[in-house]
């Protein structure tokens, strides 16, 4: 069956078709353009769709296929999902944070997962071996922190980060010879350091932990985390599929 997948962040939209278990086509814009999604819909034969929203809430009727609304679920905490929540206020809980944990244990079917979710924000969420969800943190990810001493501040420059020092082509200096390098240095290192605290956190509960790395971020950490990982940009995606799947049994 082939699914329109949609996740709605905080600064990116992106659209995927997916048919068995494969990515077909893929979108990302600033956000979802209703005459783009026609386009992409045109393109394939669809028998659902699913959404996780996070960022600003579409008006899913407006902008979807009729056909395909009538076969459209928006993730919620009351959706039906291979895992159970162990989380206080799971109505505040933003979805691609499950999405993320059920596509990384569709991806690795044991074990303990810890899963971060480099954008915007950086999440950082634990799955256990028995498909709890645990919760975990959320910290400001490098752009936000970047903004944040030029704005919080007199003197700083707004810094934006090159595509070959979020790509791993060069060093991230840890002694910044220049106002600039040593925002990178700060921002970035601090970065690193924060998530590797958490994953040595973890394992010291969890020994045989694995690590999943996505987000627009995930290339940066993957190159430089002091721990194993696996690096999967699509893994709100495939979760999303996932959970599809399993309302669409619930629904029939």
């Amino acid at each position: 069956m082939s699914h329109l997948i949609l996740d709605i962040g905080n600064s990116r939209a992106k659209a995927a078709i997916i048919d068995d278990n494969m990515i077909e086509e893929l979108y990302s814009a600033d956000c979802i353009q209703k005459l783009e999604l026609d386009k992409l819909c045109s393109r394939h034969h669809i028998d659902a769709a699913i959404a996780s929203v996070v960022g600003q809430q579409p008006d899913f009727k407006k902008i979807l296929p009729t056909d395909i609304f009538n076969h459209f679920h928006q993730l919620s905490h009351k959706s039906a999902l291979p895992i159970s929540i162990d989380y206080d206020t799971p109505n505040t809980l933003g979805m691609d944070r499950i999405a993320a944990v059920v596509g990384a244990r569709v991806a690795c079917p044991s074990y303990p997962l810890l899963v971060v979710d480099a954008g915007t924000c950086i999440t950082v969420d634990l799955l256990d071996q028995d498909n709890c969800y645990h919760g975990g943190a959320i910290l400001p990810g490098m752009k936000m922190k970047l903004q944040a001493l030029h704005e919080y501040t007199a003197a700083l420059p707004l810094v934006e980060l090159s595509e070959k020092e979020l790509d791993g082509s060069c060093i991230t200096p840890s002694l910044g010879n220049s106002t600039r390098n040593s925002i990178v240095a700060g921002v970035c290192n601090a970065s690193i350091y924060e998530i590797q605290g958490f994953i040595e956190d973890y394992r010291r509960q969890y020994p045989s932990l694995k690590l999943f790395l996505t987000g627009g971020d995930a290339l940066f950490f993957a190159k430089r985390l002091f721990f194993p990982n696996f690096a999967t940009p699509s893994l709100i995606m495939f979760g999303l599929d996932n959970i599809l799947n399993m309302n669409l049994v619930n629904s029939n």
